[in-house]
């Protein structure tokens, strides 16, 4: 995972997670992965605001959709899109950042 992150890095990026979950959750879930290198943000109260502001609040479920969104430096949403699960296709999301430039 830290060579992908270099590789963001590289393209002056910043790789967040983030869920519906409690930083509490966010704590174990990366204790459990012996560790992150990229900060696990917190949408928990209120529960599914920001989630909701994306568009991928799940109600059926009370939780948010997996998804990638990238972001450019002025705030403007340049990609988004819905991922199963497992890991993300780095190389696409790679591709997406190179593109905002």
């Amino acid at each position: 995972m830290q060579e992908s992150l270099s590789r963001f890095a590289e393209l002056n990026a910043q790789v967040l997670g983030i869920s519906v979950d409690s930083v509490f959750s966010h704590r174990a879930f990366a204790k459990e992965l012996g560790g992150l290198d990229f900060p696990l943000l917190s949408d928990f109260f209120p529960h599914g605001e920001v989630t909701r502001q994306y568009g991928l609040w799940d109600a059926k479920w009370g939780s948010g959709k997996r998804a990638v969104i990238i972001i450019d430096a002025e705030g403007i949403v340049r990609s988004a899109e819905l991922v199963p699960i497992g890991t993300p296709d780095i190389e696409k999301m790679l591709e997406a950042i190179r593109n905002i430039g």
